[in-house]
């Protein structure tokens, strides 16, 4: 974990950031001292489960152990989903590098340098930055969560079948009056090799993560003022967003659900929602996912 204060205009910034889940796990289950002097009562230890998720203790394993709650239905899902994406080349070539992507074993053990096996680019690919956000106001559905991170995984995941780089950053940007909490978790980088589906769906699916996990992240911050723990701050919208990371045009943010269209009553109509918000209609058959659902 790296944490830093500094003040941008009339506001304090408070960064914290997380390299991975293993570094936000361990973080967790370190105990980091809670902030008494404003969180005097911890929401990421409030027994009410149907709006908080499962307990903290559960939502810290879930980082190391994974979420297996309808991961199969999802993957079911994404697979008829795909069939709408369009086709592009892939850019992409398989090289042996010094550092960065996955060891090979064999290489390894022989003492190879270039024992690491990564994707490399020709100057064709295209690097997608995307930028979620963890957070939402505390009215979002559960179903809304779920379908917005759903939604989000099959966009992450035709992208790499396309041959796209791609950068999945995802935080929860929240404020307080002058006070601005920037919790982030890397999720994917463009030198990695593909998503690790398995590790991201806890995080942008279960409503635990942000409401447990985040929450106890933000718990330990040395915010001054005391109004944060009657809301756990204000979910910055896509404007504010773009404002704080000094985001390009191009870039894709993924705000709360209910800014993206979503509404949580069919996985379908969300992500045509999803890629309608993000203005991706020529890279996706919204016939087809409609011809898809038709189906069910």
């Amino acid at each position: 974990m790296r944490q830093e204060i500094f003040k941008r205009n009339d506001n304090t910034i408070y960064n914290i950031r997380f390299a991975n889940l293993t570094d936000l796990h361990d973080y967790l289950q370190s105990n980091p001292k809670v902030n008494r002097d404003v969180f005097m009562k911890q929401a990421s230890l409030n027994d009410d489960y149907d709006f908080y998720g499962e307990p903290l203790e559960k939502a810290i394993a879930y980082c190391i152990d994974g979420y297996n709650e309808g991961f199969e239905n999802f993957l079911e899902a994404n697979n008829e989903l795909q069939q709408a994406s369009r086709e592009i080349s892939d850019n992409r070539k398989l090289v042996r590098s010094l550092y960065g992507g996955i060891p090979l074993a064999p290489l390894v053990a022989m003492g190879v340098p270039d024992c690491m096996l990564k994707y490399d680019r020709d100057n064709k690919s295209t690097v997608r930055n995307i930028y979620f956000n963890l957070g939402y106001p505390a009215y979002t559905s559960t179903s809304e969560i779920v379908n917005r991170g759903l939604a989000t995984l099959y966009i992450v995941q035709a992208f790499e079948a396309k041959g796209d780089l791609v950068n999945f950053r995802a935080f929860e940007l929240s404020s307080c009056d002058d006070e601005i909490v920037n919790i982030e978790l890397n999720l994917k980088k463009p030198g990695d090799l593909f998503l690790d589906v398995q590790k991201c769906y806890f995080p942008i699916k279960g409503k635990e993560f942000l409401r447990r996990n985040f929450f106890r992240v933000l718990e330990s911050a040395p915010v001054t003022n005391s109004y944060w723990m009657s809301g756990y701050g204000r979910a910055a919208n896509v404007k504010q967003i773009r404002k704080f990371f000094n985001v390009s045009s191009q870039d894709l943010v993924i705000s709360f659900p209910s800014e993206m269209g979503i509404k949580g009553d069919n996985i379908y109509d969300d992500t045509i929602s999803l890629i309608e918000s993000l203005d991706l209609q020529q890279e996706f058959d919204i016939q087809k996912i409609k011809k898809i659902k038709s189906r069910h």
